[in-house]
């Protein structure tokens, strides 16, 4: 009977595909280091933007019009859906990217087969979930993961369409045109991926089957991008407007650029990369070529993109990961070597997610912040800030054009102190919170003297912020526990401007 049980095991172990398990193990080991990460405090400024955008979607507020968003529709309505089912919070949101993120380190497994070494897309699968910057992103509440891990998703499906025949082939190249422009719908970043779709989708084929793949691919990205749009049919003057012109209007703005610790952690990928590339020119021409494309294509746009911020720099992490695979070429594998490899990959993905535990603000910082938002307010009301992540956390709402109050926005005169005072008036908001480690806010000519005419300044809450409250109305909630909340509160002065802090260790606000 053992003999028997031990015989049906190997016959069973003989059908599990070794690359899979692998894969497995990897995905497994990049989801467990990151979880701790989900539940953390703010990663990123934008989080608490993103954060009350979403919110603002999921109550109903149309996008565009009522909704502000500096990102293309694909974004906030892909993450919807993990937004309510999360329960509005910033976990579930989080969540959201890190599914995308997942889809695209599978997708990325994909690109072994035209290394022509099964271990080749694995290899850029280790390196790409490894990596700090792709970490780091993952996990955060931005545009930037999902958008990239729909164009790696793209990829993929061109390449299973180069092994297939007929109608099969020509819906994977639909696919693949699909998901691209939702890629590019979710952030414009991605836009570089464009030509290594078009090689791995074009070759090696004879002139008829590439064309009729290549046309499928536009006749599948026409039809995503109406799905995205054509919703929006009655405000794309807005969608320009608040996509593409605020980009223009801060191209003069001297904010933001690459940090040198973000170029130095990605120095040893690049590396790799270009020793990916070597190989691959001679044993995979079109991996090199593919994904040579999309990091030249990348880098150009990096090299023009203003203003620029590290988290830019994801669209050529991935390229470079991909290339990074082929250079398994020049390693002769083992089971001490691939066990070597394994715990290097773990410790690697451990540092990353330390960094970005450390890079944290806790929730626990904004306690003070948070409990007067929810004794002067309540549920319903709305809160002006450029603080919007604390706003969240109170579970209260901005008012849904104000869901970014960024430094960008600001500093290229997309909103004005006149704009704000009109929103405020329009939906009643009686409590502006300013936090003035970012600097947003305070920034709008004439926004101090509206504050303190329209509003008396509540004791400061620390570390920079200051919660402004109407003189001449009150929160809809009990009039009486409101005025025990205010002398709570502590008595009524003005700020120093110079004894805040100037800066958050969330950074400044990004795009």
């Amino acid at each position: 009977m053992v003999r028997a049980a031990a015989l049906r095991l190997g016959r069973v172990s003989t059908l599990i595909n070794p690359g899979l398990l692998a894969l497995v193990a990897v995905l497994v080991a990049a989801v467990a280091v990151r979880v701790p990460v989900l539940s953390g405090g703010q990663i990123d400024y934008d989080e608490g933007v993103y954060w009350q955008s979403l919110r603002a979607v999921a109550a109903g507020h149309p996008l565009f019009s009522s909704v502000y968003s500096s990102q293309p529709p694909g974004f906030l309505l892909l993450l919807t859906p993990a937004h309510i089912v999360g329960g509005g919070s910033i976990v579930g949101d989080r969540v959201g990217v890190l599914v995308f993120s997942l889809a695209g380190l599978i997708a990325a497994s994909r690109l072994g087969d035209v290394a022509g070494f099964r271990w080749a897309g694995l290899t850029a699968v280790m390196l790409l979930s490894a990596d700090p910057l792709f970490l780091r992103e993952s996990v955060t509440l931005q545009a930037d993961a999902p958008a990239v891990a729909l164009a790696l998703v793209a990829l993929g499906l061109a390449v299973d369409s180069g092994r297939r025949t007929g109608r099969s082939a020509l819906l994977l190249a639909a696919g693949a045109g699909a998901v691209f422009a939702a890629s590019v719908l979710t952030k414009l970043l991605t836009i570089p991926a464009l030509p290594a779709i078009a090689i791995l989708l074009a070759a090696p084929f004879t002139l008829r089957r590439a064309l009729a793949r290549l046309g499928s691919a536009v006749l599948g990205a026409a039809a995503a991008s109406a799905v995205l749009l054509l919703p929006f049919a009655g405000r794309w003057p807005l969608v320009w407007d608040q996509v593409i012109g605020l980009s223009l209007h801060a191209r003069g703005q001297v904010i933001g650029g690459l940090d040198f610790t973000t170029m130095a952690l990605e120095v040893p990928l690049a590396i790799v990369g270009i020793a990916g590339f070597l190989a691959a020119l001679r044993r995979a021409p079109r991996l090199a070529l593919s994904a040579a494309s999309w990091s030249v294509a990348a880098i150009l746009l990096l090299a023009v993109h203003r203003p620029l911020w590290p988290h830019h720099a994801l669209v050529l992490v991935a390229p470079l990961a991909l290339l990074g695979g082929a250079a398994v070429h020049f390693v002769q594998t083992g089971p001490e070597r691939v066990r070597a490899a394994a715990m290097l990959l773990l410790a690697v993905m451990l540092a990353s997610a330390l960094r970005v535990h450390a890079e944290q603000t806790p929730d626990a910082s904004r306690q003070r912040a948070v409990a007067a938002l929810q004794r002067l307010t309540a549920p319903g009301d709305f809160v002006i800030t450029d603080d919007q992540y604390t706003a969240a956390l109170a579970r209260r709402d901005t008012p849904p054009e104000l869901v970014d109050t960024s430094k960008v926005r600001v500093l290229s005169g997309d909103l004005t102190t006149a704009e704000l005072a009109n929103i405020a008036d329009k939906s009643h908001a009686h409590v502006v919170l300013v936090d003035d480690r970012y600097m947003s806010l305070s920034l709008l000519p004439g926004f101090q003297e509206w504050a303190r005419e329209q509003y008396q300044v509540v004791k400061p809450l620390g570390g920079g912020r200051v919660l402004y409250v109407r003189r001449t109305h009150r929160p809809r909630a009990a009039s009486r526990e409101t005025a025990r909340a205010e002398r709570s509160a502590g008595p009524v002065e003005r700020p120093s401007p110079g004894g805040r802090e100037r800066r958050a260790r969330a950074g400044p606000p990004r795009r």
